[in-house]
């Protein structure tokens, strides 16, 4: 059998493209729905700053729900996926400083983050700290949800 020299470049061109191909196809595949996901929060975050023209720093937080909390000079705001409020708190009844002591007493752990985000029904504290994440009631300070770290 002889081996044509014009078969064989045609052969490895057609393999080249049939690689460039999979590649794209490939990229295709793993970006796309990431940047779907990516867009589809981005509207969200451009609806509630559409809707409530004050707010500012919108942090997306899931839980049981979506939520979406933001600010304004003196309000925190909770949003569900629609856009539309479903809680507000002042900011003066933030008790960052109570958190930390009440994650010290209860869980003698070390905080290294408090957040908010949306527990069962109401607002919440995140905490992450040295030992887990700690939901805790933004009113009550009491627990809503606790996983402790490795499980």
């Amino acid at each position: 059998m002889k081996i044509n020299g014009k078969s064989v470049a045609v052969t490895c061109g057609l393999l080249f493209m049939a690689l460039i191909v999979i590649f794209i196809e490939i990229a295709i595949f793993i970006s796309g729905p990431a940047r779907k996901f990516e867009d589809k929060v981005d509207h969200q975050i451009a609806k509630i700053k559409e809707s409530y023209a004050r707010i500012e720093d919108v942090q997306r937080h899931v839980f049981h729900y979506v939520v979406y909390i933001g600010e304004d000079s003196d309000m925190y705001v909770w949003f569900n996926e629609k856009g539309k409020a479903i809680a507000s708190r002042k900011k003066t009844s933030y008790q960052k400083a109570a958190v930390n002591a009440l994650i010290e007493k209860n869980y003698q752990g070390k905080v290294s983050k408090v957040s908010l985000g949306y527990g069962y029904k109401n607002p919440v504290y995140v905490v992450n700290f040295d030992k887990g994440e700690v939901l805790l009631d933004y009113d009550t300070l009491d627990e809503v949800y606790y996983l402790k770290k490795g499980e």
